[in-house]
């Protein structure tokens, strides 16, 4: 009975190895335990000569210039005038940080580059996806793990680029209110590229409008609820860190945090929470469509 019993542990301990080997091998690999990662393939071009020789953000430029509208992305014009994007994608599949490291001798040169790149890579999954109306399907995933385009000569998600974006940055969490992952609960697509220059200026304009987006953070004081969108509550220890490093504070809340992006109207508001629990806010998973609208 004694052998019995200590071979049943035994395989039960057998057991819960495999299964947590397995878990580990589900989120280490997109593809082995999910739905499958497509590549979105660029349209070749028709001679080697035609192949991008040097970084150029104008194609970028033109697709959010003509496509941006009231904060919104127009995928029906876009799908019908996709050329400046695919002319980007072609650019960024063989020029970046690594390609050609001469052409991002800056930390705000490889930060922009993952950041156009990471925004390009969802609008054309997008695309790729036939224009869903959510982002995220409980059957297949998210938008931005399920798709791949080539990025300075590797396939990525864009899910990769957030992560280079926000290391290339050295974790400032300033640019994930840059990424916009096609929801609307979650950072609006801009109508310009990132550029080098001035782009602290701009991430702290980015930090200061999140405070004001009511997808991002409002109060609920009925029942005394500090509301954070699910960027802000799933990433909180590393927007704490971010801010701590910032301002020198050795003990940080969220809400030091929010008060420190915030500009002086919203921070009065905001200081009307102090005390309040952190809740997340339900997050709004609709696709980030543009519609005409109706007269």
């Amino acid at each position: 009975m004694r052998l019995s019993h200590r071979r049943e542990k035994q395989d039960r301990r057998t057991h819960a190895a495999r299964s947590h080997a397995t878990a580990i091998l589900c989120v280490a690999s997109l593809a082995g335990c999910g739905p499958p990662v497509r590549d979105i393939a660029v349209p070749s071009q028709s001679e080697a000569s035609d192949a991008p020789t040097r970084y150029d953000d104008r194609p970028w430029a033109t697709v959010v210039r003509e496509n941006v509208k009231d904060n919104l992305a127009d995928y029906g014009h876009l799908a019908a005038h996709s050329q400046p994007l695919h002319d980007y994608l072609a650019i960024l599949a063989s020029i970046g940080p690594t390609q050609a490291p001469s052409a991002f001798p800056l930390p705000e040169d490889r930060v922009c580059y993952y950041i156009n790149a990471y925004n390009a890579a969802v609008v054309a999954a997008v695309l790729a996806a036939d224009v869903p109306d959510t982002v995220h399907d409980v059957t297949s995933g998210s938008i931005d793990r399920r798709f791949r385009v080539t990025v300075d000569g590797r396939p990525r998600t864009p899910a990769d680029l957030e992560r280079l974006a926000i290391e290339a940055s050295d974790l400032d969490m300033r640019v994930v209110f840059a990424l916009c992952d096609g929801a609307m609960g979650s950072a609006p697509l801009s109508n310009q590229p990132f550029r080098p220059a001035g782009l602290d200026d701009r991430l702290r304009e980015l930090a200061e409008q999140a405070m004001d987006n009511a997808h991002m953070v409002t109060i609920d004081h009925e029942r005394q609820f500090l509301m954070l969108s699910t960027t802000l509550s799933t990433r909180r220890d590393e927007f704490i860190q971010f801010y701590m490093r910032k301002t020198g504070a050795r003990e940080a809340t969220m809400l030091n945090v929010l008060l420190h992006f915030a500009g002086p109207v919203r921070r009065q508001w905001l200081n009307t929470a102090v005390g309040y629990a952190e809740r997340m806010l339900p997050f709004d998973r609709r696709l980030n469509r543009w519609v005409r609208p109706e007269k």
